[in-house]
């Protein structure tokens, strides 16, 4: 395990040349297997791509690991998506995430393996999208994107299964595993760190620091300007801190 482990901290380690020649990756692992699906590289030659995952590759023939792969070229983005992704199906699990700076990997990456491996072993599965999202890629826009995009290497989305059938308090108690055990794990690596609303946990503690960073408080000013009454609500959306839901699922105006 420690080897399989070892190949997964060598995959993140390339990472910042893959994303800075243009290239994005998802990836998903769990302890007992790992696929990339896929790495997209526009405007990236088979070679080059090739090159990029060279000290990858050489890493898992040192490991005597045996990985079966394809690269391939394609005319659109679709023809693309269509051969290289599956099915997207409806989503069957609870959800948490981290955005994990680029500071992290290059400096700590075998701490972070740690966690990861802490987070599989401990029931939750991992999936990554390797991005660079940073404010020169991206022209330096003025909006409302959560600063901690900015640099961040790996958006961390982890899962826990949701079973329909099982007992209500099994699925509430793997909700409260995300938030207190496995999410705070990658926390302790990222101090003051952000998180993708989307695939956040619906429990995330200070989420609005955690989901929206800096501009949280322009948004609430937004939001009080075009909803005074707060009428509209969502868990963990901007204001949504203005009520307080109760047991029975009422909203109760904060103190």
């Amino acid at each position: 395990m420690d080897t399989y482990y070892e190949a997964v901290t060598a995959y993140h380690a390339s990472l910042p040349k893959l994303v800075d020649a243009g290239a994005m990756s998802v990836w998903y692992f769990t302890n007992e297997s790992f696929a990339i699906s896929p790495i997209t590289a526009p405007g990236i030659s088979l070679d080059e791509l090739k090159s990029l995952l060279s000290p990858f590759m050489n890493k898992l023939d040192q490991l005597n690991i045996t990985c079966s792969h394809y690269f391939g070229e394609f005319a659109t983005y679709l023809e693309h998506f269509n051969t290289m992704f599956s099915p997207i199906q409806v989503g069957i699990a609870q959800y948490g995430g981290r955005l994990i700076p680029r500071s992290v990997v290059e400096n700590n990456n075998t701490a972070l393996t740690d966690a990861f491996r802490f987070i599989n072993e401990n029931g939750g599965q991992f999936i990554g999208v390797g991005i660079n999202a940073s404010l020169a890629r991206s022209g330096f826009p003025e909006n409302a994107v959560n600063p901690g995009w900015r640099d961040a290497l790996i958006d961390t989305t982890l899962t826990t299964p949701w079973n329909f059938t099982a007992p209500w308090e099994e699925m509430v108690a793997n909700a409260d595993k995300m938030t207190n055990l496995l999410i705070p794990k990658l926390a302790e690596l990222t101090p003051n760190g952000s998180c993708y609303l989307n695939e956040g946990d619906f429990q995330q503690p200070n989420f609005q620091e955690v989901f929206y960073g800096k501009n949280y408080q322009k948004l609430s000013q937004i939001k009080d300007k075009y909803d005074p009454h707060h009428i509209f609500y969502a868990t963990t959306a901007v204001g949504s801190d203005y009520w307080v839901p109760q047991k029975d699922g009422r909203l109760c105006k904060a103190a």
